[in-house]
């Protein structure tokens, strides 16, 4: 099949006299899934890494992962401050499980450490400085 067919398609659904065109008949509304199915068969989806959440870690640029840490390191400041909210209504040991997990959930693990290392080397450069 050919790509402007599936350009027509596409003009044709964003367009209100083309889905009126289409209307409630079953079998067009059909033709149009399978032409639709077809198109996603033979020219796949790809993402790029750097938009792609599941992407591996070494895959995305440095402005993604830089982007990926602040986001990361707003969501345990957001969730410390959830906990901190509620400490008087819940017992120390939910509260302390609440802290630790702002910090081990696993999408976070990666971030947190890259922050951690971070950390590490300003320490170090103070110490070695003083």
């Amino acid at each position: 099949m050919d790509f402007r067919e599936y350009k027509t398609l596409y003009q044709q659904l964003l367009s209100d006299k083309g889905r009126a065109e289409l209307g409630d008949d079953p079998n067009r509304i059909k033709e149009a899934e399978t032409k639709i199915e077809r198109f996603l068969e033979a020219y796949p989806k790809v993402i790029p890494a750097d938009l792609d959440p599941s992407a591996p870690f070494l895959a995305i640029s440095l402005k993604e992962l830089y982007r990926r840490m602040l986001r990361v390191s707003v969501d345990i400041i957001n969730d410390i401050a959830d906990a901190i909210a509620i400490r008087d209504t819940v017992s120390a040991t939910v509260f302390r499980r609440k802290i630790v997990s702002a910090f081990t959930a696993p999408d976070r693990r990666i971030y947190v450490g890259a922050w951690f290392i971070i950390l590490s080397f300003i320490l170090y450069f103070i110490d070695s400085a003083a």
